[in-house]
């Protein structure tokens, strides 16, 4: 029997309000929940952010693009910043394997979706995708070309078909940003009903929550880094 959405779903997130305490990478993986619009208007852009990421930023032409994307990336220098002991402002990335950005001492991941920013940082490597659950979206193109054929029955036989598909959807996304592979062609061959996933050598526990009333979130980790603790970052000005 296949399994089913309410199984693989581990249900609603317990996020911390995080309120200044100093937090290492030691103790874990450290997954950061941020609302873009909540900061936009309170953050100065030019303090962190380069001079190309100000232009791309001030490109977008939807007003919730725009926030999102510079308050992820000012939060990101931040929360690196915090975790590396050193100024965000001094933060440099470069490029890894498949250019992917990243940065010496620790592995960031970060997704995000409408409002909703999240930022996970670990000493090994992690992947999380955050999605809206969109009830209006067309899936069914996207499962033809994305799915494989046990995974479209199990989204077509689902009570509620469209959060089903994200939910598979999300779980792919993290466990190829978790490898590095980013998106692959042959994304129907990415497990998702099953966890843990063994790939590229590493076993990753593969695991979805509700990070909100109206998105999901998958994590995929390695088996030997299952601690995690969530953080609700809302009054981050007062903090970074």
């Amino acid at each position: 029997m296949e399994p089913s959405s309410d199984v693989l779903i581990n249900g609603p997130i317990e996020w911390l309000p995080y309120d200044g305490q100093v937090l290492s990478i030691k103790d874990g993986i450290h997954i950061f929940k941020i609302r873009a619009s909540e900061y936009f208007k309170k953050i100065d852009p030019k303090e962190l952010l380069t001079p190309e990421e100000l232009a791309k930023g001030a490109r977008f032409l939807h007003q919730q693009s725009r926030e999102n994307y510079t308050v992820r990336k000012y939060f990101l220098r931040k929360l690196l910043g915090h975790f590396m002991g050193i100024p965000a402002a001094s933060i440099v990335f470069h490029l890894k394997e498949n250019k992917k950005p990243g940065v010496d001492g620790l592995f960031f991941n970060v997704s995000h979706s409408k409002d909703l920013i999240t930022i996970a940082l670990s000493e090994t490597s992690i992947g999380v995708d955050i999605e809206y659950v969109d009830p209006y979206f067309q899936y069914k193109e996207v499962t033809n070309l994305c799915f494989s054929a046990e995974e479209q029955v199990m989204v077509e036989s689902s009570a509620l078909p469209i959060l089903t598909f994200y939910l598979l959807w999300t779980r792919k996304e993290a466990l190829v940003k978790a490898t590095g592979e980013g998106i692959v062609e042959q994304l129907q061959e990415v497990p998702t009903q099953s966890s843990p996933v063994f790939r590229n050598g590493i076993n990753y526990m593969v695991e979805s929550f509700f990070a909100a009333e109206t998105h999901l979130l998958s994590t995929a980790i390695p088996m030997d880094q299952q601690q995690i603790k969530f953080w609700d970052l809302v009054n981050g000005l007062n903090y970074f």
